[in-house]
């Protein structure tokens, strides 16, 4: 009988043993699993946190490229350079630019009749579309001013050229301008006049920055518009010399300028730019 109570409490004790393992398995498990899950929040929250940060960083690119555009459509990509490298960037004299003043003939009161919500989309329609042209032909828009647009070849990087660049996107934005007027409701007639010479150019401001630019080549560049004709492109007899053999010219009458005296002056033909002058 001993032996066999002593066989018995020997058993229990193992069973004991075995079971107290296994509750120790047990806990180990648990807290294993516990670890396993925390460890698997954590990498949840690190990716969370991942993607937030990528979203925030693509955020922040698409609102950069944004400021970006903008500035592009205020500034030249020179001057944005000068300005980024710098902080600065200094007014420059440039020799040898071409300047190409244009506005729409009667314009001011036309655009008394209409909405401004359609005035502001038949501006931004066309002068899109001016950017376009004179862009692909290596001109800068300068500005717009009301219903006038200014753009120029030559600067802020000099170029040899700059007349025939301007000469070819006038021909362009004016035969668009004839396409247009086709198919729209609203048929617009602009003047063009373009002058080349020397100008200088620079940021005005301190606050808004906006680049312009000054001299007399720019303000004869405004007279040679104010003396062109509805759907014409008017030039000066510097403009004439300096443009390309390809480009084929109409003299008219000398008139007389607005300090300037009696000045030469031509008409573009712009169904004719390849022809022999």
């Amino acid at each position: 009988m001993n032996r066999e109570a002593e066989l018995e409490r020997k058993i229990a004790e193992l069973e004991e043993r075995i079971a107290a393992e296994q509750r120790k398995n047990q806990q180990l498990e648990t807290q294993l699993e516990a670890e396993r899950e925390a460890a698997l929040d954590q990498r949840f929250t690190l990716v969370e946190n991942s993607l937030r940060l990528l979203e925030l960083k693509e955020s922040l690119e698409a609102e950069q490229e944004k400021s970006a555009k903008l500035l592009r459509n205020l500034l030249p990509e020179r001057v944005i350079a000068d300005l980024q490298e710098n902080g600065t960037s200094k007014p420059e004299r440039f020799e040898h630019v071409t300047v190409l003043f244009s506005d729409i003939v009667g314009f001011t009161n036309r655009s008394a009749t209409l909405d401004p919500e359609e005035v502001i989309a038949e501006l931004s329609d066309i002068f899109s579309q001016f950017d376009r042209i004179f862009t692909s032909h290596g001109c800068e828009r300068i500005k717009t001013i009301g219903d006038a647009y200014l753009c120029v070849s030559g600067l802020p990087t000099p170029t040899e050229h700059h007349c025939e660049n301007i000469l070819a996107g006038a021909c362009e934005a004016l035969h668009y301008l004839e396409e247009r007027n086709l198919v729209k409701f609203h048929r617009w007639r602009m003047r063009f006049g373009v002058h080349t010479g020397r100008v200088v150019g620079g940021i005005v401001g301190t606050e808004k920055y906006i680049y312009d630019i000054f001299g007399d080549t720019v303000n004869t560049a405004a007279r040679m518009e104010q003396l062109s004709e509805p759907m014409r492109i008017n030039v000066s007899q510097a403009v004439r010399d300096a443009a390309p053999e390809t480009f084929r010219f109409v003299e008219r009458p000398a008139l007389e300028v607005k300090g300037k005296g009696v000045m030469k002056m031509y008409f573009l033909d712009t169904h004719s730019p390849n022809l022999e002058r």
